[in-house]
């Protein structure tokens, strides 16, 4: 994210993390929730209120539920020696695995390793036009999201453009639910959100991109002496955005991406192993039916 020249340092600022601040976005720019704000509801403010705010939390539920669904995807994109070697080299939190939060597939169908079926299959979904390009990148200096993270992403911008009348956020919403969306056009709709509300996100100094970040947001510096103060922006975003109902209900769900860890089985025996181990089994079996078989017929003599 890039300031303006009208943006200056502010000694008001609101902390969230980069997943929070992005559901809360998404979430405020829902076709749902557009249409609850501007209902002509006769109700009392604080009971409206009300309702927004058990709707707000709602659409957040659905987020972290297409999120989590999005990962259990790439997670089943792996094959079994790739999700063992992860366990044991990268340990049990699935989203630390680089397969998952780089690739978004399999690495030893990418290096020309033998390719079952369903490898295969999952390769070609990801680098279709209709998902995302899983290209291989440095998880030392990654700049995008992972890849099942822009899959999530395009699937809420696709249902969002589906059912939603046109919006001051349409074309950010429709940047989103291309093949090629990255950090860029996800940046650029909270930017434009941010904005409505004369804030904005203190740039970084790397161009690292972690859901985990925390980010820094400041107002704009552009007010009059009768306009309102930066403690008052701030809370108006926060109170808009629910920013602190979501800060925790994200923090503390279950669905969260780093909650998702995965307990393989001690012994790995792959569809090959246990093929070639078939016939010595066999083998096995018929010997010891031979000897049983034979020390019947030497008792039956001995009667």
């Amino acid at each position: 994210m890039t300031s303006s020249p009208m943006e200056s340092p502010s000694t008001s600022s609101l902390r969230v993390t980069r997943l929070t601040l992005i559901h809360a976005v998404l979430a405020y720019v829902s076709p749902e929730f557009t249409a609850m704000s501007c209902l002509p509801l006769l109700l009392p403010v604080e009971i409206r209120f009300r309702i927004l705010t058990h709707l707000h939390l709602t659409l957040s539920a659905f987020l972290l539920e297409s999120l989590n669904h999005s990962l259990q995807s790439s997670l089943g994109d792996l094959c079994d020696r790739c999700k063992t070697y992860n366990f044991h080299v990268y340990g049990q939190n699935v989203s630390d695995w680089p397969e998952i939060k780089v690739t978004g597939g399999c690495w030893c169908a990418k290096i020309g390793g033998h390719q079952r079926p369903e490898i295969a299959r999952a390769r070609d979904r990801w680098n279709s036009d209709a998902s995302v390009d899983a290209k291989i990148r440095s998880p030392m200096a990654d700049s995008d999201p992972p890849p099942y993270f822009i899959f999530h992403l395009r699937h809420v911008a696709v249902t969002y453009l589906s059912t939603a009348s046109p919006s001051p956020y349409t074309r950010d919403i429709e940047a989103m639910a291309t093949s090629r969306a990255g950090a860029k056009e996800i940046d650029a709709l909270v930017s434009t959100v941010l904005r409505h509300f004369k804030c904005f996100v203190v740039p970084s100094k790397t161009r690292v991109w972690k859901l985990e970040d925390e980010l820094c947001i400041i107002p704009i510096s552009e007010r009059t002496s009768e306009g309102p103060s930066d403690d008052e922006i701030l809370c108006t975003l926060r109170v808009a955005l629910e920013l602190n109902r979501h800060r925790d209900f994200v923090s503390h769900s279950k669905l969260h991406p780093r909650n998702m860890k995965l307990t393989p089985p001690l012994i790995f025996h792959s569809p090959d192993s246990k093929h070639l181990d078939s016939k010595p089994r066999t083998r096995n079996i018929s010997l010891i039916c031979g000897i049983a078989l034979a020390c019947m017929l030497f008792s039956i003599r001995l009667w």
